[in-house]
């Protein structure tokens, strides 16, 4: 690995060590520091035993051996090291969790909630769990909230949380009430989970990454440019679910139609299967389709006749065949979508999660397709110059750590600061 290439110009050294550190896992040799931040071993002494005198990290000799011979040097994140407290809050579930640098879990909740909630009820709800979590820590942070709406970034309204059938609310004034000192710091959760996949999952080392994904309900998504969320002027920006790609499609609950969401999302596919299909939910249709597609790929490698399924297994394989085809239907609606958005943002890697993933898993030669038919800039020289990998999200929790790393920020931007700050 090149030497100083993790540094970023006009970044105080302490910051980078820190910033280092968090996304190596919380845990790496001396050497490797020294090394991807490019300086001396006598400052990186300097730095490291600044952050040990604080209680950040702990210098453990270890077995083998550094570079030159000289004995080699682990260095973790201290027990003793702020955490923060993050929270994933979803459609009739909440996840609280206590997050230490590195990204690992020392504490969660799981809460569930009948939606729509009371805002004040779940709220409080909330907050009695984020304040437990935290007297039983040495020393917290602050705390960050993952969101299912456009988050104004000045005073933390979320204005758009149509899926939980919330009005505009101002969830960090009514949060903030409730938490003593806490600091409490919000956004929208696939921003965040975008941050938290190019920081520690599919994002890393990309310079210009679109992030899509996907669940029961809605579509989000994001753009981190050079290391930074992009979110304009007041913290909209990235909107993609709203991009339409069907005007005369189903309605949205933005009030437009064909939006990318309601076509794509889970809803979106199984109404794609048709009104007579008898899947559960999506899981269970993307598992038919999944077990077509391995079906179609067998028999195309094979001499045998054509199948004379019959019976059970010929009603499972025509359900697995309608389930395939409606994957391919709401993939070419993705692909439409994702075409303006490469357009418009010239992307190095696009990382997709949840069922986004499975449908670039499952019909590959659809989006590909829909991709060189509707984006110019995948349907030129460039593409085959500079293509473009499309790769699954690798956080099952991507929200909930983007949370955590939120609030980590201004520790990670100036550790001495954070602190020496009161608690």
């Amino acid at each position: 690995m090149a030497s100083g290439q993790e540094v970023e110009p006009g970044r105080d050294a302490l910051s980078q060590l820190v910033t280092l550190l968090h996304v190596l896992g919380g845990t790496a040799s001396r050497a490797e520091l020294t090394e991807r931040l490019g300086c001396g071993r006598s400052v990186m002494g300097y730095l490291l035993g600044d952050l040990a005198s604080r209680g950040v990290v702990t210098i453990e000799p270890t077995a083998g051996q550094g570079r030159a011979g000289r004995p080699s040097h682990q260095v973790s994140i201290a027990a003793t090291a702020p955490v923060v407290i993050a929270v994933h809050l979803g459609i009739g579930t909440a996840t609280v969790a206590t997050i230490s640098l590195g990204g690992r879990i020392a504490e969660r909740t799981d809460l569930r909630f009948r939606s729509p909630a009371d805002p004040a009820d779940l709220l409080a709800r909330l907050a009695e769990v984020m304040t437990a979590q935290a007297g039983r820590q040495h020393r917290v942070l602050g705390a960050g909230m993952a969101v299912p709406s456009p988050v104004r970034r000045d005073d933390g309204l979320a204005f758009a949380m149509l899926h939980m059938g919330w009005p505009s609310v101002p969830l960090r004034d009514l949060l903030a009430g409730q938490l003593g000192r806490m600091p409490l710091v919000l956004g929208n959760d696939a921003n965040l989970a975008a941050l938290a996949e190019h920081r520690h999952g599919a994002g890393r080392g990309s310079r210009q990454l679109l992030y899509l994904t996907t669940g029961h309900i809605g579509l989000g998504g994001a753009l981190i440019s050079n290391g930074r969320l992009f979110d304009g002027a007041h913290g909209y920006a990235m909107e993609p679910g709203h991009i339409t790609v069907d005007p005369a499609g189903t309605p949205c609950a933005c009030g437009s139609t064909g939006c990318l969401e309601v076509e794509c999302d889970d809803r979106g596919l199984l109404r794609a299967a048709g009104p007579a299909h008898d899947y559960a939910d999506a899981d269970a249709l993307l598992r038919a389709a999944a077990a077509s597609a391995a079906a179609a790929s067998t028999a195309a490698s094979t001499v045998d006749a054509p199948s004379t399924a019959h019976g059970a297994d010929g009603v499972a394989e025509a359900d697995g065949a309608v389930a395939l085809r409606a994957v391919q239907q709401v993939t070419a609606r993705l692909g439409s979508g994702l075409a303006s958005l490469i357009n418009l943002t010239d992307p190095d890697r696009i990382v997709l999660a949840g069922s986004l993933a499975s449908y670039a898993r499952l019909a590959p030669d659809t989006l590909a397709a829909s991709l060189a038919a509707r984006s110019f800039l995948s349907n030129t020289a460039l593409s085959q110059t500079d293509p473009v990998p499309i790769v699954p999200g690798e956080l099952p929790e991507a929200p909930l750590l983007g949370a955590a790393d939120l609030a980590f920020q201004p520790f990670l931007d100036d550790p001495r600061t954070a602190l020496d700050a009161p608690t």
